[in-house]
């Protein structure tokens, strides 16, 4: 007979044990449509991309940004502080891809003479939020683990390793620059997106300055040896770092692949909140804003957003 603890650890609450990877903070393989330098790679859809239930993961994220507590897949198991911050680099950055693939395709619909409407203003505006909490998640990172995990690895896969060579984010560009009629309509709508856009450039500024403070980026750097240009080949480079390759993926398999990767981090956080070790020192004074401590306090609120807004857009306004 099962006792009642054994029970709930095999049947669980309404939200989910971890389905993500091969084991708990284990990393997914990401399948990207090809943009800019970053060019087809496969003809076919890679096989790995597993089915999705959006409707439950949609209630298992309301559940988690409530705070609901997780089932750990097997609670006599740890994770390591290089496990866990690895994982939230990873998964983070891949996150940040997808959401700018659906921002670049509204704005392209845009571009094409479509009407700028409320709903199409509202997903956007759920989406750069979502950009935020994933600068905040894969920024959460300590001082001293960047410094020795994550940077010496970028600097291995290349001296001048930069964000700047990330192609999906090229179609996102203007608009996280406060280019647009997106950010400079006159509704409602295009000032709470504005304001979303503010708040990003707050934070990438704030996560920056935490991350290598009063220091150089790897580009930076490498800026007085040779200028290293996006192209194809930095395009690859980036790519593999992050798991991420190019192939023929529709709409379906981006939403898919981002609400598990919403599922998975959303599970993290409710199990060792934002910042496990802390802040790690002193805050630099964009993280130290209203806005920001907002975001934060709000980041599983955020994930369920973003997946609502990948899933059922028709119905924002």
């Amino acid at each position: 007979m099962t006792s009642t603890s054994d029970t709930a650890l095999v049947a669980g609450p309404r939200t989910a044990e971890w389905d993500f990877g091969d084991f708990a903070y284990g990393l997914e393989p990401l399948a990207m449509p090809p943009v800019g330098h970053a060019t087809v790679s496969s003809a076919r859809v890679p096989s790995f991309l597993p089915p999705c239930d959006s409707n439950l993961v949609l209630s298992r994220l309301r559940l988690l940004a409530g705070g609901e507590a997780p089932v750990d897949p097997d609670p006599r198991v740890g994770v390591t502080d290089e496990q866990l911050f690895w994982f939230r680099w990873i998964t983070g950055h891949q996150i940040s891809f997808l959401i700018w693939r659906s921002m670049g395709e509204i704005l392209e619909r845009s571009a094409k003479g479509e009407i700028q409407d409320s709903a199409s203003l509202a997903r956007l505006e759920r989406y750069a939020y979502g950009y935020s909490a994933m600068l905040l998640y894969t920024g959460s990172c300590p001082i001293d683990l960047y410094q020795s995990l994550i940077r010496p690895r970028m600097y291995l896969q290349h001296r001048g390793f930069s964000g700047t060579w990330a192609s999906d984010f090229v179609p996102v560009r203007g608009l996280f620059r406060g280019q647009g009629t997106a950010v400079r309509g006159n509704t409602p709508e295009a000032a709470r997106l504005a304001r979303a856009v503010n708040i990003h450039k707050t934070i990438h500024d704030g996560v920056a300055a935490r991350l290598v403070p009063g220091g150089q980026s790897l580009l930076q750097q490498s800026m007085r040896e040779t200028v290293v240009r996006p192209s194809e080949r930095t395009a690859v480079l980036y790519d593999n770092f992050f798991l991420t390759l190019r192939a023929p993926v529709d709409g379906y398999g981006i939403t898919s692949q981002l609400l598990r990767r919403l599922q998975a981090v959303a599970w993290d956080l409710s199990r060792q909140g934002l910042y496990p070790r802390g802040h790690g020192g002193d805050r630099p004074e964009e993280l130290r804003s209203a806005e920001v401590a907002h975001c934060e306090n709000r980041i599983g609120y955020i994930l369920h957003e973003v997946g609502e807004a990948a899933v059922t857009p028709a119905q924002l306004s």
